[in-house]
């Protein structure tokens, strides 16, 4: 091991002297490259070899004189210098050469001491104790013979006038029975002596060592006495392959003696003890006799009473015996007629089982399909009176408008019937899945007063909330908790016409209990139990005064049993209700099926209020305290912690700051408050922040308050391309989150934006300096690539407009000429050009172009469209003229602009809703009414029978292929494992999304489809 280590060590150092050597040919003289040559003596100091940094140090010395000689043409400092520096450094390497060969003498023999000490205190550690001379022989083979490398080694005793074998240690036993006992040749000799014996012999001659798969002799013999000058008491007898080094001879004289002293001690122990056994066994065959003569006497005495005992004790078993036989007969009849009864109720069970699962299988099947019965039509009709209420054709009037929105208003109403529907089947069946954790109540308390403010406000009620400062944090489901709580809170805001509502929190017994009291119209006692009945209200004549279906506290009063929890309600006739859930701390189960309360509640169901914007757990911001005039910071992310480090940096740079963490209260978010930066992350529970970017940016209202991205996803292109100012990959430093916000800021302050048009066309660049000029927008112009590359590097730019056609160079040159360089500017890049771009040309511009626009009879407005997105530009501030270009070009699209989606749809309603959403914005819709036409569609598409789909909406429950089965087999065809595909579903199940998911979808939106939300993913998912 040695060997290999020194062998590499020294190819090392001729490498690194042969990598100096060169260096220091092609370097001038004043570049004191020489110094490397301390690498290889340095590696010389790590080998065993005492010549090693000599010899080094001497080589260095040859290759630094002739890296002089060979370099005196490559310039530098003088020669005279150069020959002096060397000089010195060949006179140090040599000193330190001569040092190293010291070292490593040195350092071998203190590793020989620490060797032989070693073995001194493995023996040292051996030989304690009382052990025989057999067990010493054994122990010093031991550690000995593994110590030396020894083949075969032998332990002979002295004593008694003859050798006698103690321990033998891979020794061919075979052979080693013939030599035992014996006293004569060199084990005599060593005896005689007492001087240790060196031997080599022929192969033939030597004792065989052996294993259970090798045999082999060894040639090489040390034979060592153990005692001191007077007298040996035994031998060590060592076989090696190759002769003995010194320091293992060296070892062995310095154990001779003490093994010597130790093997006599054992041997006399030995002796002793074998005396003192002889003597013990003596008296105890004595004392053995007598006590023998003693117990037989005992024993027979013993027998015989035993012998009356038991035939006493055999008449006494036997009559009881007899009794318990015949009453084990009749216990036995009697089981027999109970293991038939139980086997007949078991049966009965078993097929009482078997008809609920079936039963229970039938209702979760029934419920799916009526989701999808119900959904399927109110889909068309939502979608198709959401087109006509938007009126793009300006050709109804107000009052149809009206009618369409009331249209749009009712279908809204019958889907929160469906879903409180389904959620009362879910938990009657068992679907209904709870995840508990830790939650705070106070902080639901605050998130449902933050919810229902608003609400109360529009009403003229005062909403207050109390709650006790020592109330424990429960173990429960959240959401569920929250469901409840909005009913009751939703049901006290619509039954009180004046006076206030309050939620209460405080420690009940084990638990927490919740209550909801308000001054309304209260529920007579008689009227209290039915309430909680399903479909019942306490007044459910045909002219009652409140609307609603009589679901809600159905739906509250079993989630509550769910949470293990109760419902009670305190309620008199025109002095208002009060109602409480109580809920244990950590509840020992799960609750199954509903039990009737003796105190129920009020039977009305929540209004279907504009849904208000939910908090993070354990994060307030300041949403609450927001003032006109404040600067806001709004942060959708879903991860508290993050969260509130976005709050804490928010609030140290002057920010109000607002946390969502929903996709859908990012939009309504940045609607209600305007805030003047958006921190946004990718990945969010309801669906992709990408699509929230894109309603951002296509809201003329809010499409120029700047976004920066935050997420653990790359999607650095698609967000820059949909108008982010930044993108930044988790984890992320805080230093780097404050640089993000505080450019946020500058941009906010800087008013003026400076546009580059770069254009060799003196028409063309005044037409375009014309068409973006504004009091807020500079315009720059740039005949060539020269010119424009200039302007990059001396001025601040906000926004480049490139022709790809110029005199000195082409568009592409320019883009990688600014790429390269750090000093310039290098803002989001338009491309506005006449030339025909292929395939290839348009995904190089990608690399530097957030758009391209191919000059038209619509491009200036697309053009209009582009800048003021990337320059952030507040729509209302533009001249009219730009407003409306804005707005032509908003309204056709551009990302869906000749696109071809595949719309796999069996329900000719919804085909025609999808058909009049897609066309008007330029998309064209290609119609399948189920899997398998699916399928053949893209196979006639691979087959280059039909044009390309840039897009797949494929509905989930279809005849003949349903969705799932349709887009597993897309995903197993090469050229279709891309194609965006986004499922449609009536069903509601909560496992639906993970079902598409795994099909191989990209997304998933449930019907009835919200308008904006499908354009928006399909502007995410639209390959660009």
């Amino acid at each position: 091991m040695s060997k290999t280590k020194d062998l590499a060590i020294l190819a090392t150092i001729a490498v690194v002297m042969c990598c100096v050597f060169i260096v220091d040919l092609y370097v001038p003289l004043g570049t004191a490259v020489w110094l490397l040559y301390i690498l290889p003596l340095a590696l010389s100091f790590a080998t065993t070899l005492p010549w090693a940094p000599v010899a080094t140090a001497a080589i260095g010395c040859l290759a630094m004189l002739a890296g002089f000689w060979l370099g005196l043409n490559n310039g530098g400092v003088a020669p005279h210098v150069a020959a002096t520096n060397r000089t010195m450094a060949a006179i140090v390497y040599l000193v330190l050469g001569f040092t190293g060969r010291v070292l490593i003498r040195n350092r071998k023999v203190l590793a020989r001491e620490a060797w032989l000490r070693e073995g001194e205190a493995l023996l040292s550690r051996t030989v304690p104790g009382d052990p025989t001379a057999e067990q010493l022989g054994e122990r010093i083979l031991s550690v000995l013979a593994g110590r030396v490398n020894a083949r075969a080694a032998l332990v002979w005793s002295a004593g008694g006038g003859g050798l006698r074998k103690l321990a033998a240690w891979g020794v061919d036993q075979a052979a080693l029975a013939e030599r035992d006992g014996v006293a004569d040749g060199h084990l005599a000799r060593c005896l005689a002596e007492g001087q240790a014996v060196q031997l080599t012999l022929a192969p033939d001659q030597a004792l065989g060592w052996g294993s259970g798969l090798a045999r082999g002799r060894a040639a090489h013999a040390l034979i060592v006495p153990l005692g001191d000058d007077r007298r040996s008491d035994g031998i060590l007898e060592f076989g090696f392959d190759a002769p003995p080094p010194r320091r293992v001879v060296e070892l062995f004289d310095r154990l001779s003696e003490r093994l010597g002293l130790a093997l006599r001690s054992a041997e006399y122990r030995q002796r002793l003890q074998e005396l003192l056994e002889e003597t013990r066994h003596q008296a105890e065959e004595l004392r053995s006799h007598a006590e023998e003569l003693s117990a037989s006497n005992e024993e027979l005495e013993e027998q015989s009473r035993a012998l009356q005992d038991s035939q006493r004790r055999l008449e006494q078993q036997q009559a009881e015996l007899e009794q318990q036989n015949s009453q084990l007969e009749s216990q036995t009849q009697e089981l027999e007629d109970q293991r038939d009864a139980l086997a007949r109720s078991r049966r009965q069970l078993e097929a009482k089982t078997v008809e609920l699962a079936r039963e229970s299988r039938y209702k979760s099947e029934f419920v799916a399909n009526m989701s999808h019965e119900l959904r399927t039509p109110l889909n068309a009709l939502l979608i198709m009176s959401r087109l006509l209420a938007e009126n793009r054709g300006r050709n109804l009037s107000d009052e149809q408008i009206r009618w369409a929105e009331t249209i749009e208003s009712s279908g809204k109403d019958l889907l929160a019937l469906i879903n409180d529907i389904l959620d009362l089947s879910k938990i009657e069946s068992g679907k209904m899945d709870l995840a508990r954790e830790a939650v705070d109540p106070q902080a639901i308390a605050a998130k449902l007063g933050r919810a229902f403010q608003d609400q109360a406000r529009v009403k003229g009620l005062q909403l207050s909330l109390e709650v006790a400062p020592d109330t424990p944090q429960i173990q429960t489901d959240p959401g569920r908790l929250e469901q409840v709580l909005r009913n009751f809170l939703s049901n006290a805001l619509k039954f009180t016409d004046r006076g206030r509502v309050t939620l209460r929190v405080a420690p009940a017994g084990t638990g927490v209990a919740f209550s909801v009291a308000d001054t309304g119209i209260g529920i007579d006692a008689d009227q209290q139990q039915a309430v909680f009945e399903a479909f019942r209200q306490a007044d459910g004549t045909i002219s009652r005064k409140f609307g609603g279906t009589g679901l809600g506290l159905s739906i509250s009063r079993q989630l509550a049993d769910l949470l293990g929890g109760r419902i009670t309600l305190e309620s008199a006739k025109g002095r208002g209700s009060t109602f409480t859930l109580t809920l244990p701390e950590a509840p020992e189960g799960q609750g199954a099926a509903p039990a009737p309360l003796p105190a129920p509640d009020q039977a009305a169901p929540a209004e279907d209020t504009p849904a208000p914007l939910a908090a993070l757990p354990g994060l307030s911001d300041d949403r609450d305290i927001v003032q006109p005039g404040d600067r806001v910071m709004l942060v959708v992310e879903d991860d508290p912690a993050f969260a509130r480090v976005l709050y804490e940096l928010a609030h140290e740079l002057g920010f109000r700051c607002v946390c969502v963490d929903r996709a859908d209260d990012a939009v309504r978010a940045a609607r209600r408050f305007m805030p003047q930066a958006i921190a946004l992350d990718i990945r969010l529970p309801d669906h992709s922040g990408l699509s929230a970017l894109d309603r951002l940016k296509r809201d003329t209202a809010t499409r120029h308050i700047p976004v920066h991205v935050i997420s653990a996803e790359d999607y650095t292109r698609e967000a820059l391309a949909q108008g982010a100012v930044g993108y930044m990959l988790k984890p992320v430093a805080r230093d780097q989150l404050e640089t993000a916000i505080r450019s946020l800021e500058r941009r906010l302050a800087s008013r003026l934006r400076r546009v580059l048009i770069v254009e060799d066309d003196p028409a063309q660049m005044e037409g375009l300096r014309a068409l973006l000029a504004s009091d807020e927008v500079e315009t720059v112009g740039a005949g060539t690539a020269a010119e424009a590359f200039d302007i990059c590097r001396s001025q601040t730019v906000d926004c480049i407009v490139l022709d790809m056609t110029l005199p000195d160079a082409s568009g592409f040159d320019l883009l990688e000429r600014l790429d390269a360089d750090g000093t310039a500017s290098f803002p989001p890049v338009i491309v506005y050009t006449a030339r025909a771009l292929d395939e290839a040309e348009e995904q190089r511009l990608r690399r530097y172009s957030k758009s391209i626009i191919i000059k038209g009879a619509k491009s200036p407005e697309r053009l209009i469209n582009e800048v003021t997105l990337f320059l952030h530009q507040v729509v209302s501030d533009l001249p009219e003229k730009q407003r409306e270009m804005l707005a032509a070009s908003l309204n056709r699209d551009a990302l869906l602009e000749g696109r071809r989606i595949l719309v796999v749809e069996d329900d000719i309603r919804n085909v025609y809703a999808l058909t009049g959403v897609f066309e008007p914005h330029g998309a064209t819709v290609q119609i399948a009414r189920n899997g398998r036409e699916a399928l053949e569609a893209l196979g006639r598409i691979n087959d280059g029978a039909a044009p390309r789909v840039d897009l797949v909406l494929m509905d989930v429950m279809m005849p003949e292929m349903d969705g799932l089965t349709a887009t597993r087999e897309i995903r197993k065809i090469d050229r279709w494992k891309t194609l965006p595909i986004i499922m449609l579903t009536a069903k509601a199940m909560a496992e639906d999304q993970n079902r598409c998911i795994e099909a191989g979808a990209n997304d998933y939106l449930s019907k009835p489809l919200d308008v904006d939300k499908l354009l928006s993913l399909t502007r995410v998912w639209m390959p660009r």
